[in-house]
């Protein structure tokens, strides 16, 4: 059987979510909870790998056990063996087998949130949450360069170092925003998936418009020029929160609902 997880983690004390040796992250933490749970080693498969210090609301992942427990006894067993910092929010049977549910290519949206904030002084709740910036920021005129964001675009002007020279850059927004609420401006961003840096790039290039160093027209501009890696301002890690990962599910924790096999089925040699 297969067992969907919508997980939650504050990324400051990982090596971001994928798992390394000698360092910690999410999928250790995870697959640690996993063998306390099932005394044995259990492989845990995410939707999304984010890097350290970023956060998640609604990271998705899955792993294989057959096991007597209820998806919602597992979330109770998980969370017991996990530290604070990394919760499981949901857990529900999904599609097992080669055509069952995959977390990362089922995926059709995902949604994260980055979060600016320009109070006079540095926040000392949250602080681990929001970028700090010494100016104030114009979430309006960051609001109207952001549009320029939304529909298919190349881009490469955006991608981080590490994206392969021969790896497709095209990627396509569904809806992009820049928000201010009291000291915080939330850019909040759903597009079908994204290059390695992307969010955190937009970011600093928003930074710079919010701050009145460029203009609204800089980001049509640089998803126009295609040169890779053009926006070189990368935004601090801890601004940046996987909020949601869309399936367009109908199951208790919004991932695609398991049909359970016939027990005549099931009871055939």
């Amino acid at each position: 059987m297969r067992i969907g997880l919508v997980v939650e983690y504050a990324g400051t004390e990982f090596y971001g979510s994928q798992i390394q040796t000698n360092v910690r992250t999410v999928q250790g933490e995870l697959e640690n909870a996993l063998h306390s749970v099932f005394n044995k080693k259990i492989r845990m498969h995410f939707a999304s790998r984010t890097d350290a210090g970023v956060h998640a609301r609604g990271q998705v992942g899955c792993f294989n056990e057959e096991t007597d427990m209820s998806p919602d006894q597992i979330r109770k067993a998980l969370n017991h063996y996990m530290t604070k910092d990394v919760r499981i929010r949901c857990a529900q049977l999904v599609e097992d087998g080669p055509e069952g549910f995959d977390p990362r290519g089922d995926a059709s949206a995902r949604t994260y949130v980055y979060t600016f904030n320009d109070a006079r002084s540095a926040p000392a709740l949250n602080r681990h949450f929001v970028t700090h910036v010494r100016k104030p920021l114009d979430a309006e005129v960051m609001n109207i360069a952001s549009q320029s964001l939304v529909g298919s675009h190349d881009f490469a002007a955006f991608a981080g170092s590490s994206v392969p020279i021969d790896a497709p850059t095209r990627r396509n927004v569904e809806s992009a925003s820049a928000t201010r609420n009291g000291d915080n401006i939330e850019f909040k961003i759903t597009a079908n998936a994204y290059l390695h840096q992307q969010i955190r790039r937009i970011a600093g290039v928003l930074y710079d418009v919010g701050r009145g160093n460029a203009s609204t027209e800089i980001v049509g501009q640089l998803l126009a020029s295609e040169s890779r890696g053009a926006a070189s301002h990368v935004m601090p890690a801890e601004g940046l929160c996987l909020e949601e990962i869309s399936y367009g599910g109908s199951g208790e924790c919004g991932l695609p609902a398991f049909s359970p096999t016939d027990s005549a089925d099931l009871s055939v040699n």
